[in-house]
């Protein structure tokens, strides 16, 4: 909330100044950190003005209060209040104290509601002649108040975190700022919801829906993607980032914010899961909602909403890709704290949102608020997008080939998705395990019975034809995994894989049978991007190969520089597959691995301290891991 200094008078008791007391009120309420000149404030918290009239206020004399905000103000919409001078501050609704009164000037605390709609506001004040004075009914806390004072530091005041990315096997912490007070932001947060769909068909009604952080949070997750609304960012995948900016190149969210304010709201190119997660998370805890960033590893998209995730692969291991399902190797998306008034309050707490444009809800481009709660206990049916976020973490995966036309199953895996789901400590950049918060333990009795339940609520919906029913009665026909009692296999690398340096990868199979075996074994390696998107093949080689009872071998797989160098892009991936069958068995076995190759490494060493409006060196070591020059290289330094 941002007053304005707009007084009026009525009568012969004027209003000649107004002390907002700005260093004081903002300090007290935590906005001190904003790069701002205005009085900003925190809702269901007490602020103090003076206002220095033309004379003191006299006996059977009050002060009416107008608080408006937004177009066409009205009480109706709780977008205009009016209030008077009581003796008790009122702590669910707009209300005022005077708490001294010295001469001409008249000291005043006010306080605004819990549920106070966000934005800017104008401060009217004018005499009242009678003096009529309310009941004080019980205080109640704002939707978002969160307790926990570390929290707090954490989740609304803290400019600076980490998001998570690589895969499940190979974590990798990249820092984001925030700079949700850097000057300007605040601006831009109102700008962007006003150039929401709902605002521009209802203006009024959209900003008096704006005390509901629910509402808030569905909005913001949809205009920040340009899907639909001309939002903040344009979404790229392909690889190809031609007129715009590669992802990996930013390194917070100010500066994407920036652009798109002072360049006519004109979406910015380009950004991808990572980029969403931290430009939410800035605009949240702008706002006041406290927000973390959260990575899932292994992350399912379920396009066609049945909980089940098929992926098919031809007969050289490589995944078709015309198939709707995926799985990422991970994928970032956002958990803001408030109550569920729409919802009992069991699911008060994290509500899970994803402001990547994946899928439609409600015919936008956007997803959740989902309960946490609710992802984990399988309540698939609540609002908003929960069946979507459940599959996302928790669906089954079952791998497909084929062979003259006939499908066959290679295996069923209830555990590989959502892996390692994860998030910044509180007070630390430690990275901490939240799997627990969103499923039960894999290969557990609950964790079972919560997915049976949820594809019992879906296959109740009166909405589901009976083909999808019957895919549904098929498929956990389907969940009895097999033992693999005839092969297993392994990819392993002797040394940590670098990029620019040649890898050396051992592929080992062992036959798990006392009989003699032969295996065709089908090895590619190939790029990919971090959606699992295949980009280029880079290697493959087929080989039959026989195993004694018990036996194990070992393929040496070289991949060299040279090989590898011109396929690689910013995720710097490459699948490794190997789709084994044994002959005469028609039984497959898929060995996958996705390796992240380590980047040059880049240390920046700085002083201890340094002083203000002084210079000061900091020095960058980078370490050229390419058996070749690097030139034209490109150093990005971005602070606050």
């Amino acid at each position: 909330m941002a007053p304005e200094q707009q007084l009026s008078s009525q009568g012969d008791l004027q209003v000649n100044s107004c002390d907002w007391y700005l260093s004081t009120n903002k300090t007290n309420h935590r906005t001190d950190v904003f790069d701002n000149s205005a009085l900003i404030l925190r809702r269901a918290q007490p602020f103090t003005i003076t206002l220095n009239c033309n004379r003191p206020l006299q006996s059977g004399e009050n002060l009416t209060f107008i608080t408006e905000t937004g177009p066409s103000p009205s009480e109706e919409k709780k977008t205009r209040t009016i209030f008077t001078l009581f003796e008790n501050a009122n702590q669910t609704s707009w209300s005022s104290v005077l708490t001294s009164s010295k001469s001409n000037a008249l000291t005043v605390t006010i306080n605004s509601p819990p549920d106070a709609v966000i934005g800017y506001y104008i401060l009217r004040v004018s005499k009242k002649t009678d003096s009529t004075e309310e009941a004080s009914p019980q205080p109640t806390e704002d939707d978002v108040f969160l307790a926990d004072d570390k929290k707090l530091q954490e989740y609304v005041l803290n400019e600076k975190g980490v998001i998570f990315t690589g895969s499940h096997t190979d974590i990798l912490p990249t820092p984001w700022n925030y700079n949700q007070f850097e000057k300007s932001i605040l601006e831009i947060c109102f700008a962007i919801l006003d150039r929401s769909i709902n605002y521009l068909k209802d203006p009024a009604s959209d900003v008096a829906r704006r005390n509901d952080p629910l509402y808030v949070c569905r909005v913001l997750n949809a205009t920040l993607n340009s899907k639909d609304e001309d939002g903040v960012l344009v979404e790229n995948w392909s690889g190809i980032y031609k007129g715009g900016v590669c992802p990996t190149i930013w390194n917070g969210s100010s500066l994407i914010l920036k652009n798109w304010y002072f360049k006519g709201c004109k979406s910015v190119k380009y950004g991808q899961c990572w980029v969403y997660g931290g430009l939410l998370c800035t605009v949240l805890r702008c706002l006041g909602i406290p927000t973390r960033v959260i990575t899932n590893f292994n992350s399912a998209q379920d396009k066609n909403s049945n909980l089940y995730i098929d992926v098919f692969y031809d007969h050289r291991g490589l995944r078709n890709e015309s198939m709707q399902d995926m799985v990422w190797n991970f994928h970032v998306w956002n958990e803001a704290w408030f109550k569920r008034k729409d919802l009992d309050p069991a699911y008060n707490g994290w509500q899970v949102m994803d402001a990547t444009p994946l899928e439609k809800s409600n015919g936008i481009y956007r997803c959740g608020p989902a309960p946490l709660v609710a992802i984990k206990e399988g309540d698939v049916d609540f609002n908003y997008d929960v069946a979507f976020m459940f599959a996302s973490v928790n669906a089954d995966l079952t791998r497909w080939t084929s062979r003259n036309g006939k499908k066959i199953k290679i295996s069923n895996d209830t555990n590989f998705i959502g892996k390692r789901i994860s998030t910044k400590a509180v007070g630390s950049d430690r990275r901490v395990d939240v799997t627990n918060l969103y499923k039960y333990p894999e290969g557990s009795m609950e964790e079972r019975q919560v997915f049976e339940k949820a594809v019992d609520i879906i296959l109740e919906s009166p909405f589901l034809e009976l083909d999808e029913k019957l895919f549904y009665f098929s498929k956990r026909g389907e969940q009895k995994p097999e033992a693999a009692t005839i092969l297993s296999g392994e990819f392993s690398f002797p040394e940590v894989p670098s990029l620019g340096q040649d890898i050396h990868v051992i592929l080992s199979l062992q036959n798990m049978t006392s009989d003699n075996i032969k295996v065709t074994v089908n090895m590619t390696a190939s790029s990919i991007l971090y959606t699992g998107k295949h980009k280029h093949e880079i290697w493959a080689d087929a080989r039959i190969m026989p195993l004694n009872p018990n036996e194990v071998k070992h393929i040496s797989i070289p991949l060299t520089y040279a090989q590898y160098k011109k396929y690689m892009d910013e995720d710097n991936l490459i699948r490794l597959t190997a789709l084994c069958e044994v002959i005469g068995e028609e039984k497959h076995l898929l060995v996958e691995k996705d390796v992240m190759l380590v980047n040059p490494h880049i240390t920046i060493k700085c002083p201890d301290e340094g002083k203000m409006k002084e210079e000061f060196k900091a020095e960058v070591i980078i370490t050229n891991t390419l058996s070749e020059t690097m030139d034209s290289c490109v150093l990005l330094v971005e602070g606050s």
